[in-house]
């Protein structure tokens, strides 16, 4: 309950305008007010939360589990620790996508999809192809290649990536070939927004989500634990789809729900140490044992966390962008040896963070101004 305010008597009280509608000023004392539930949904419905800080963190943990093969360093538990970061933004992804696409129609909200994905993806191909990768050459000692950088900007353009390295660089650090390891992601993030979009287009799913987006969560489950039983499919891209979805899901599921769950600190703490070690469970349903305590405990994060960094400035999504191809070009420079893996960490953070402001300030929030050409 935000402020500790509390709904007047004559308020509705239903769960589809609770979150919405505006506390008044405090009543007396002595005249009897009902209580206002504390939900999911009644923080998080504000724009006073703390996603975009939690986003940033799990984009921060994405470097620290890319600094170990990046780096060249043993192998240890911070390795995990990018996949982790990985569920956790579809999970926070999956809660607002689903509000995103109640409040708009499917025109408008693909059209905002795109704006949010694409300019700032292409910037990001076009810095490491013209800027990142002759620094890399110069530092190297390695042949630059013009005509194999535009061939990476132009192959990778749809988000589907299918050129990771530029001719002859990257042939001697310890994670060779690989400008951006991180951009495999963004193609199932874009997948997952058009299933959205066209499953909250369906009447009947539209009216009553939350038993349709359950089935769903059931169904997706079951796909995967196929695909490492019987059938196989751990090395294709279609396992890897089938986890992200379980994620995403879930956090659609408590969007759907978020007017029934409670917001509790003794049911987000317990969900925030489930989540990490169910997901190691040698088990072919570990993934989605840890889907909704992962989703829940973050969601929990977000809501109760008086943090509020990232929410007018969300470079979120720049750090997870650049935050790759900048580690090779540290690795270059020979930093990685030369600072050990807490230094070289805290060298990614240092060059990423400035390059996602940057592309807030420069290419993103700008692109989102053009939202309103699609009504």
């Amino acid at each position: 309950m935000p402020g500790g305010q509390e709904l007047s008597p004559n308020a509705p009280t239903s769960p589809d305008t609770l979150a919405r509608w505006p506390a008044p000023p405090v009543a007396p004392s002595d005249v009897p007010r009902p209580a206002v539930p504390r939900v999911l949904g009644w923080r998080l419905d504000a724009h006073a939360n703390a996603l975009n800080f939690l986003r940033l963190l799990l984009a921060a943990a994405v470097i620290l589990g890319h600094s170990v093969p990046v780096g060249g360093f043993p192998e240890s538990a911070w390795q995990s620790a990018s996949g982790t970061a990985v569920n956790g933004f579809f999970a926070i992804s999956g809660y607002l996508i689903a509000g995103s696409r109640m409040r708009l129609s499917l025109r408008a909200f693909l059209w905002r999809r795109v704006l949010r994905l694409y300019p700032a993806f292409w910037v990001s191909l076009a810095v490491t192809a013209a800027v990142t990768a002759p620094l890399s050459s110069l530092v190297s000692g390695e042949t630059y290649v013009p005509t194999s950088a535009l061939a990476y900007v132009v192959a990778n353009a749809t988000l589907y990536v299918t050129q990771w390295d530029i001719q002859h660089l990257l042939t001697g650090v310890p994670f060779p070939g690989v400008w951006n390891g991180s951009l495999w992601t963004l193609w199932y993030e874009a997948a997952v927004y058009v299933l959205t979009g066209l499953a909250l287009t369906v009447p009947r799913v539209r009216r009553r989500p939350l038993p349709w987006l359950l089935l769903l969560f059931a169904l997706v489950a079951l796909l995967q634990i196929v695909s490492e039983g019987p059938v196989d499919l751990t090395t294709t891209k279609a396992y890897q789809g089938f986890r992200l979805a379980g994620f995403f899901l879930a956090g659609m599921v408590l969007w759907a729900a978020r007017t029934r769950v409670p917001l509790r600190w003794w049911l987000g703490v317990p969900a925030l140490v489930i989540t990490h070690f169910a997901q190691s469970w040698p088990v072919p349903w570990g993934w989605f044992a840890a889907a909704f305590p992962r989703a829940y405990g973050l969601l929990w994060l977000g809501a109760v966390l008086p943090v509020r960094i990232g929410a007018r400035n969300d470079i979120s999504y720049g750090t997870y962008i650049y935050a790759f191809p900048a580690q090779q070009l540290l690795v270059a420079l020979g930093l990685n040896t030369a600072l050990g893996y807490w230094g070289y960490c805290a060298a990614s953070l240092a060059l990423t963070l400035p390059l996602a402001w940057v592309s807030w300030k420069v290419v993103e929030q700008p692109a989102l101004r053009w939202k309103s050409l699609v009504r």
